[in-house]
């Protein structure tokens, strides 16, 4: 066989092909029958008889040259070369499509989804989202509005894709505000539905006057927002009726004289009783025990009603008013006060008279308060004393201890002048032994006398002189 592959070419193809021809145009002459009958006849001797080698190798050259060809040999051939051809493309396309869905990813539809949707889709496929946001009636807060690349779409991975995102409805938008007084409960609701006014709660609240669903009123935590201004962003509230509640009264009111106001407390909460409570004092009631009570022990009350109890704060000092004491009896007469007293001038109260006190006159306090009062009386006008003799350097004290400290600004100026006294005393004042206003400006003059010096006793004249007399040679 493989003699034969070895000798099979184009060549060779040719002449078997012209061959076969030829061989076909003999076949259709006629053959003699005794001629057939003897190739029979050597043909079973050559079966029955065993040939030579040399002999059986004739034969096979014989039979290679009376090969039969195939006549769709050619197409069968250009068949198999187009299914390669078909094949080689359909793998190449296949190969393609597989790197293009690796490479790819088909967009989903995000409008109406929330944020965090399109996020984790982003992650997933390696694409990079871009948010921007705006404003809307139709989208709540954190829904996707809009996609750059519409749904069904192939994105490749990498790339960026543009969303745009709701903020809810815009707050800072104008939403005038119906007559509310007209619409039932229900209106108002799809009203507040409708415009997204989500500032604007809808409040149930129990009536005796109106009946249920009917309006009660619009309030603004804003006193200032008119109704066809209002916005979105501000909060507002729309009360309607739930008609009059009634409760059956049925809880027996213990007696609370005596007890404690935690104890009163926690009765009220359980009972829902609207309690409440009045202080006072009491020099017999120790503070925080219930003194009295609005209704008697034993009777019915309901839920929602209204009590009262009477606490004691325990034994009060009533605070005097200082205006009509002096300012020794303002320290004395009432030892558990501690009373501090202070005198300010004053253009207006006249000297002992009572400019403030700093707790107000007939409040109680207790134990637990702040005893301590200050008390301030007046000094009347200030009087500008007559300073002359004093030394220069006693002013600054003796301004603030006789004026500036009691709430009068008085202050001073410095003029030098030649004077016989001592050096740095005061010889003159613009004004003195007088009265002044609580703001005022005195010009005070001072002895510039550096050739006088001071003998403070007699036992020291003489070592004064001599100190003097040094000095004066000295300067010689």
């Amino acid at each position: 066989m493989s003699d034969f592959l070895s000798k099979f070419n184009k060549k060779n193809y040719d002449d078997l092909i012209d061959e076969q021809d030829e061989n076909e145009k003999k076949s259709d002459k006629p053959v003699d029958a005794p001629k057939k009958s003897e190739e029979t006849a050597s043909a079973l001797e050559s079966e029955s008889i065993p040939e030579p080698l040399s002999t059986r190798s004739s034969r096979r050259d014989d039979a290679v040259e009376e090969l039969e060809i195939d006549p769709d040999y050619q197409k069968k051939r250009r068949r198999m070369m187009w299914l390669i051809i078909l094949g080689t493309i359909i793998a190449f396309a296949l190969i393609a499509f597989i790197y293009y869905r690796a490479v790819h990813a088909e967009v989903e539809d995000f409008v109406g989804s929330p944020v965090s949707d399109a996020r984790t889709w982003a992650n997933k496929n390696d694409v990079t989202l871009e948010l921007s946001e705006e404003y809307s009636m139709e989208h709540e807060a954190n829904q996707i509005i809009s996609q750059s690349i519409s749904a069904g779409k192939n994105i490749r991975k990498g790339k960026d894709i543009q969303l745009v995102s709701s903020l809810g409805p815009d707050p800072e938008a104008v939403i005038p505000l119906p007559d509310f007084s007209e619409m039932d409960q229900m209106e108002a609701q799809n009203w507040i539905e409708e415009n997204k006014a989500e500032n604007l709660q809808l409040v149930e609240e129990y009536s005796d006057d109106v009946e249920e669903g009917e309006f009660l009123q619009l309030t603004f935590r804003e006193s200032d927002i008119d109704a066809s201004e209002y916005q979105r962003k501000d909060s507002a509230a729309v009360y309607y009726s739930r008609g009059k509640e009634v409760f059956e009264k049925n809880i027996t009111i213990p007696d609370f004289t005596g007890k404690t106001r935690e104890e009163v407390e926690q009765w009220a909460e359980t009972n829902e009783i609207e309690m409440s409570y009045e202080e006072k004092d009491s020099n017999s009631v120790e503070a925080e025990l219930i003194i009295s009570q609005s209704e008697s022990p034993e009777e019915k009350i309901a839920k929602r009603d209204k009590m009262e109890v009477v606490v004691s704060i325990g034994k009060a000092t009533e605070v005097p008013n200082f205006g009509e004491l002096t300012i020794d009896e303002a320290t004395t007469s009432y030892p558990d006060l501690s009373v501090i007293v202070k005198q300010r001038f004053h253009a207006d109260v006249s000297y002992g008279g009572l400019i403030s006190q700093s707790v107000e006159a007939g409040t109680k306090l207790t134990e637990e308060d702040d005893m301590e009062i200050t008390v301030t009386y007046s000094e009347g006008r200030p009087y500008m004393n007559d300073f002359r003799g004093q030394l220069e350097g006693d002013l600054p004290r003796l301004f603030y201890e006789e004026y500036q400290s009691k709430g009068a600004d008085i202050d001073y100026i410095v003029k030098y002048v030649d004077a016989p006294e001592v050096k740095g005393t005061v010889v003159g004042m613009s004004k003195f032994n007088e009265f002044v206003p609580l703001t005022y400006t005195v010009e005070i003059e001072i002895s510039n006398n550096a050739s006088v010096a001071a003998s403070p006793t007699e036992d020291f004249e003489a070592e004064d002189d001599f100190e003097e007399a040094d000095t004066v040679d000295s300067d010689d």
